[in-house]
């Protein structure tokens, strides 16, 4: 039977005594305290960060990081973010000073931060403008579960907060490790694809960091048959993949709670799809794009729900 993930659904695991640790995923991370009390610090685009004090004036320049600086408890330095920055609900009262991959320098500069996050998908030459301005931007690429783990720890540094970054790194490190315990103990993984359905598909390949949490959630990414990271394919070679589950982040008429068992019989009724394993058993699953598409704390709440619809009999709920 089809299953729907909503917004606001929270699922609990019941394992105990189970940790980890892991070692440090970023490599030629420069970290520099200077003898007064700054900081130096190397961003994913290879540019050094170099603050004397403590930033209160922070932009972020993408939903992720809005996420990631609230859950480090930074959300009152906020001064501007995105128009796509709807989570938590605090950030739809900041200042709005960009779009994603374009900025608005006049508002990012109105709002005088001492600190921009920005991201490998904003405007590299808007960023430029920035730095060339004077202001401090410090930009994360973030393609992977494990990596959000750096992330934090290098913004806890960067504006002070590095117990608070510690805590929340590690407790993200226990709830892979549990995920991982499970799933390294199964026997047989399904061919899963991540994608919007339609005469062309577009889909995740080897890569991205959806490929990343199928894997991480016992699933093997059939996408990873196609070139690129991001490939269109024909739905032939859907046919071909036969994936045994499919997850979407797109539905129409999503506001109706049928739409997805509806868009199911449709699909069972059109040459291709009706084919597919996925399609004939009802394994298809819409989950919230936010939860599986940004690099923020959700994404682990992302993997758990993926790694229990794909392995139901392996996982305890409540």
């Amino acid at each position: 039977m089809a299953k729907r993930l909503y917004r606001n659904s929270h699922l609990g695991f019941e394992w105990g005594g189970l940790c980890a640790s892991f070692a440090s995923l970023w490599i030629g991370l420069l970290a520099v305290v200077g003898p007064a009390g700054g900081i130096a610090l190397e961003d994913d685009l290879g540019f050094v960060v170099k603050l004397d004090t403590l930033p209160e004036r922070i932009v972020s320049l993408a939903p992720s990081n809005t996420e990631l600086l609230f859950a480090l408890g930074l959300g009152e330095k906020l001064v501007g973010v995105t128009e796509f920055c709807n989570y938590p609900e605090a950030a739809a009262a900041i200042e709005k000073v960009a779009g994603y991959s374009s900025l608005n320098t006049e508002k990012i500069l109105a709002v005088k931060p001492d600190l921009v996050v920005a991201a490998r998908g904003n405007d590299l030459e808007g960023l430029g403008t920035l730095r060339h301005m004077g202001l401090p931007v410090f930009a994360l690429d973030i393609q992977s579960v494990e990596q959000m783990g750096g992330a934090v720890d290098r913004l806890g540094r960067l504006t002070g907060v590095e117990p608070r970054a510690q805590v929340l790194k590690e407790a993200w490190e226990v709830r892979l490790a549990q995920v991982k315990a499970v799933v390294d103990s199964l026997a047989a993984r399904p061919g899963v694809m991540w994608g919007y359905w339609g005469e062309t598909v577009y889909t995740a390949g080897e890569g991205s960091m959806i490929d990343d949490v199928i894997h991480l959630a016992g699933g093997v990414n059939v996408g990873r048959a196609a070139p690129g990271i991001w490939p269109l394919v024909s739905l032939e070679t859907v046919v071909s993949w036969a994936p045994e589950v499919i997850i979407t982040t797109y539905l129409p008429g999503s506001s109706d709670p049928n739409a997805l068992e509806l868009e199911i019989k449709r699909l069972r009724e059109v040459d291709g799809w009706k084919s597919l394993p996925a399609v004939r058993n009802g394994r298809i699953y819409y989950l919230e794009s936010d939860w599986l598409m940004r690099p923020g704390p959700r994404l682990l709440d992302a993997l758990e729900y993926l790694a229990v619809l794909l392995h139901p009999e392996a996982f305890k709920k409540p």
